[in-house]
């Protein structure tokens, strides 16, 4: 009933607003005086009409992707001071290897996914219940974009909202099966959180002494995983879903048309000299066999 009550106050609120308005959900750590946020619903900004730039602009680069250096600011409940929130790599459309240029970056999109999506780590005395009282109310944000190596800066204000607790193990994406028995992407509902295994105050894509393998499991059903290809590789800091994969031979694909399946990613992680392990578990839906 909350849930129904925000979703029509955001309605409301948007069309009183006239713009669009970000969405986050809270999810309660282990430290009861603590929340993190989760971006549900993100904001596309139109490029700064100043960025007139040439093809010679040079770019930093590092694994033939450019950066664009980002962070944004929310007006998040708080006990202590919000410090900005920095992230993150993007790639841009036009890109040519041979002299490591942007090509046209005053056509490229800004939004709040290239940057850190989560805002990790809000200290908020008794979070979970202390919060409820801001599920729904309209807060500020602040957006702040740079071109390295330029004095190329673009700033803009937005507005945001906290829906309310996070659904645990969310269905992050829709998928279907083809004849070849391949999971197909069709539909991201949600994202991958990019520090589910570490601090927020890592970078782990510039960090040489820090690596991840990866290996994937899902369960069809009965409580047991089972190998799975790759769903998702790692692209700067933030986990990307492949857009398809094979599915185990043995696997009746008929009979998990429109389930919601689990998945589980082990990692192996390897940093500084010693190593650990950890997994994170979310859910996939299929929807039935492809249409094309």
């Amino acid at each position: 009933m909350l849930q129904l009550f925000i979703a029509l106050f955001l309605i409301l609120t948007s069309t009183c607003f006239g713009e669009e308005i970000a969405e986050f959900c809270a999810d309660f750590d282990k430290d009861p005086n603590e929340y993190s946020l989760h971006l549900t619903k993100n904001l596309e900004f139109a490029p700064n009409i100043n960025w007139e730039l040439s093809d010679s602009t040079i770019c930093t680069t590092n694994s033939d992707q450019f950066f664009l250096e980002a962070n944004y600011t929310i007006d998040a409940p708080s006990d202590s001071s919000m410090a900005e929130f920095k992230g993150g790599c993007v790639v841009f459309n036009n890109f040519t290897a041979e002299n490591m240029t942007c090509i046209n970056p005053k056509n490229v999109k800004i939004n709040l996914a290239p940057s850190n999506r989560d805002i990790l780590h809000i200290h908020k005395k008794n979070a979970k219940e202390s919060l409820i009282p801001y599920y729904g109310k309209v807060i500020n944000g602040k957006l702040k974009t740079k071109l390295p190596i330029t004095s190329y800066i673009y700033e803009t204000n937005f507005k945001a909202v906290i829906i309310g607790p996070c659904i645990k193990k969310r269905i992050v994406a829709e998928f279907c099966i083809n004849k070849y028995h391949e999971l197909v992407l069709e539909k991201e509902l949600d994202y991958i959180p990019r520090y589910i295994f570490s601090t927020a105050s890592e970078c782990h894509f510039c960090n040489k002494n820090y690596k991840e393998t990866l290996s994937f499991f899902i369960d069809f059903g009965n409580e047991k995983y089972i190998p799975l290809e790759d769903i998702l590789h790692k692209r700067c800091e933030d986990y990307i879903l492949n857009k398809n994969l094979k599915l185990p031979q043995a696997i009746n694909k008929e009979s998990f048309y429109n389930k919601d399946l689990s998945v589980r990613i082990d990692a192996k992680i390897e940093k500084n000299g010693s190593y650990s392990s950890d997994y994170y578990d979310f859910k996939i839906r299929i929807n039935g066999p492809c249409k094309k």
